[in-house]
């Protein structure tokens, strides 16, 4: 074949593998969108995987009721608030309120935040045992947290060194009969009957954060009492 005829053989099967390229691309491009558009979301697939993983383990929380912290009457909630701390504080607050009903229960809460039904699991028993239950904010106390440290049937404690957070995150719906219209019902009652939070803050939908110190929690009566750190005194010779 002569020098021009290649070149022309050269070009003919460049542009057919351009072509095919554009193709392949396009069709990438198209099956991504569609893909997309029919895949579930990616965090309602992780709630899935959360919850799964959090309920694959034991069933029932388990405590002995010798424990030092049991007999003094004092309950932590170091953790996120799920299905299974929320199943483990309430069975300990039960067991208290059996042993004595009139004593009071010291919980504590440091967490993260969690799932707000399972909040309500701790704020339901709390409510419906007759021991008053004392809260405690220490550390961090966010979410799911500052709420059950709100309902508290007993007084309210912050640390000076605390940090609370209220997280206003729900679901806007006014829908009738819908979740969401409920869920952010019960959840904003628990602040109107226990607070003095700004008429601004209401309702508690979309994704705002707001952050308290001990003496803005007692601003708004969402604490009823800052305690004091204990300091260690001072070395010798300063």
């Amino acid at each position: 074949m002569s020098g021009p005829g290649r070149s022309r053989l050269g070009l003919i099967l460049g542009l057919v593998v351009v072509g095919l390229l554009a193709i392949q691309t396009g069709a990438l491009i198209w099956f991504a969108e569609t893909s997309f558009d029919t895949v579930p979301d990616l965090s309602d697939t992780l709630t899935d995987f959360l919850d799964a993983q959090i309920d694959s383990g034991q069933e029932d929380p388990a405590f002995h009721t010798d424990e030092p912290l049991l007999r003094e009457r004092k309950v932590l909630l170091f953790h996120d608030v799920n299905s299974r701390t929320g199943k483990d504080i309430s069975a300990r607050l039960i067991y208290l309120d059996a042993i004595d009903p009139k004593k009071p229960i010291d919980l504590y809460i440091s967490t993260q935040g969690g799932w707000p039904d399972n909040a309500f699991t701790i704020i339901d028993t709390m409510r419906t045992i007759s021991a008053p239950v004392n809260t405690w904010a220490v550390g961090g106390c966010y979410s799911a947290g500052a709420l059950i440290l709100a309902a508290a049937t007993g007084r309210r404690y912050a640390t000076e060194d605390a940090v609370l957070m209220i997280h206003a995150n729900l679901e806007d719906s006014t829908e009738e009969w819908s979740l969401p219209r409920l869920a952010r019902e019960r959840y904003e009652r628990v602040y109107k009957e226990t607070t003095t939070l700004p008429p601004d803050w209401y309702p508690m939908t979309g994704d705002k954060s707001y952050y308290l110190s001990p003496q803005e929690a007692l601003k708004f009566h969402l604490v009823d009492e800052i305690v004091p750190v204990w300091k260690a005194p001072r070395e010798r010779g300063r």
